[in-house]
């Protein structure tokens, strides 16, 4: 969902790359697995806009980010997340076969992405098959997760693994965002709401990688943006269910059952959306 991808000619006279900022030096290798694990477990705009169409859901455009305004963003903090935002807007638009929205994302995309000196995931087969592939959701989703870690193998070759980060979040970001504002308040979609709530998860992982970079003032400062996020799924609660043994008579083997579960109620999902609202907001001013 957070594919850092691009297509069609950039002005570059508006905006030449920024030159990378002297890095904060850190064991990055435990942090690197973390990242891949908060990846896989984020809300991915696909899975999300699948459940939202089985649920009646119909594509939502006045949710995108205006791609237009991507030129808009000056400082490499707002880039990155920035960059993050259009690459989740560029996979729910995908998902809905919206050929003509997902292509203005993958430009707007490039456009960022080039402004902070990222070119590994712009390569012309990656985004010839991007462009090829529009309508299919599973090679779209391949491709694009090739093109993530293609940009986040160049920022950690080049210590920029806080650049990484902060695109990361934005995409998590904008899930939650597009996940709870799909949501019909006249007819729930359970199966909506416990997937968000299932990103208390991803959270604690996202909170721990930002505290390890803390000492990094650009990311101190996104952290702050996330923190009441943050602060909500830390005061969610796991209830753990009895487990029970139950014995197949005719194999004679035991099955030992019972699923934790997460106390969120609609109190809770209204909150969640008015938090990812505000950090929406932040996170799009320029």
């Amino acid at each position: 969902m957070l594919v850092l991808a691009g297509c069609g000619p950039t002005d570059t006279s508006k905006a030449e790359p920024e030159k990378p900022a002297a890095p904060v030096t850190h064991d990055t290798s435990e942090v690197f697995q973390s990242a891949k694990s908060i990846f896989y477990s984020l809300p991915s705009p696909m899975e999300l806009s699948t459940l939202i169409k089985s649920a009646g859901g119909e594509f939502r455009k006045d949710l995108l980010h205006d791609p237009n305004k991507a030129n808009t963003y000056q400082s490499t903090q707002k880039r990155a997340l920035a960059l993050g935002l259009y690459g989740a807007d560029l996979s729910y638009s995908s998902v809905y076969n919206m050929q003509g929205e997902a292509v203005k994302f993958l430009a707007a995309s490039k456009r960022l992405g080039e402004t902070i000196g990222i070119q590994e995931a712009f390569s012309a087969n990656l985004i010839e098959r991007a462009n090829n592939n529009m309508g299919n959701r599973d090679s779209m989703f391949s491709i694009m997760t090739e093109m993530y870690w293609q940009t986040n193998s160049q920022l950690k070759e080049e210590n920029r693994d806080q650049l990484a980060l902060i695109v990361m979040s934005g995409g998590w970001a904008e899930g939650l965002y597009i996940g709870c504002n799909a949501i019909n308040n006249d007819d729930p979609q359970p199966e909506i709401e416990m997937r968000m709530a299932e990103q208390m998860f991803a959270s604690k992982q996202l909170e721990e990688m930002f505290q390890f970079y803390d000492d990094d003032p650009m990311v101190s400062d996104v952290h702050a943006m996330f923190q009441p996020t943050f602060d909500l799924f830390n005061s969610l609660t796991i209830i753990e269910a009895e487990r029970s043994i139950d014995k197949d008579e005719e194999s004679g083997q035991h099955t030992i059952g019972g699923q934790s579960e997460i106390s969120f109620g609609s109190d809770d999902m209204e909150k969640l959306t008015l938090i990812a609202n505000e950090l929406r907001s932040k996170i799009v001013e320029p």
